[in-house]
């Protein structure tokens, strides 16, 4: 009886350790690729950089014409809905200020100006609540950004990648950004300033 205890207890250590083992492996591989990734991203000779987007005068237009409509919504939501119409159609939200209403990790924002209903000129997304109309989401890498999107029409001083219409020096800002890492997108944008 006590040799059949003891090979149990053993039988059940080298499960146990069999699954650490491969939970380890598992997440040496996420971290491996990430590497990988990251450094792809820095070889590649084609990879958009800041300094490339630094020549332009203030006041001179970048980007194309605004991008199609269907590019400026998330969740369902466009540019200029009034934030009544965003309750009505996502419910109420987790989290309600004047001027910002939160979902989760998107957020439509105001900007307040005297006498004017709240309407949405910004949203915003910081995890995987809501993708881009394209299909990028928060945590995807920037290299399929650059397949779907091509290449930045403009590159901040934050370094944010962005896709639009814009005014150099200036609020003018019609589109996207993607806020970044070096690899992967931490935050997407969507502004109409």
């Amino acid at each position: 009886m006590k040799t059949k205890s003891i090979a149990i207890s053993l039988g059940v250590a080298l499960l146990l350790a069999s699954n650490v083992s491969s939970v380890a492996d598992a997440s040496w591989l996420s971290k491996a690729m990430d590497r990988l990734e990251t450094s792809n991203a820095k070889l590649s000779p084609n990879w958009p950089k800041a300094e490339q987007y630094r020549h332009y005068r203030p006041g001179q237009v970048i980007g194309a014409p605004p991008l199609p409509a269907e590019d400026m919504k998330l969740a369902g939501v466009s540019l200029g809905t009034s934030f009544d119409a965003v309750k009505a159609s996502l419910g109420q939200p987790t989290s309600e200020k004047r001027d910002e209403l939160t979902y989760g990790g998107i957020k439509f924002g105001h900007t307040l100006m005297q006498d004017s209903r709240p309407i949405v000129w910004y949203m915003t997304v910081s995890n995987r609540d809501a993708v881009t109309s394209r299909g990028i989401a928060v945590g995807d890498s920037l290299k399929k950004v650059m397949d779907i999107y091509g290449r930045p029409d403009f590159i901040d001083f934050d370094n944010r990648w962005f896709y639009g219409y814009l005014r150099y020096n200036s609020d003018n800002i019609i589109g996207i950004f993607f806020e970044h890492n070096g690899s992967k997108v931490t935050k997407i944008i969507i502004s109409d300033r």
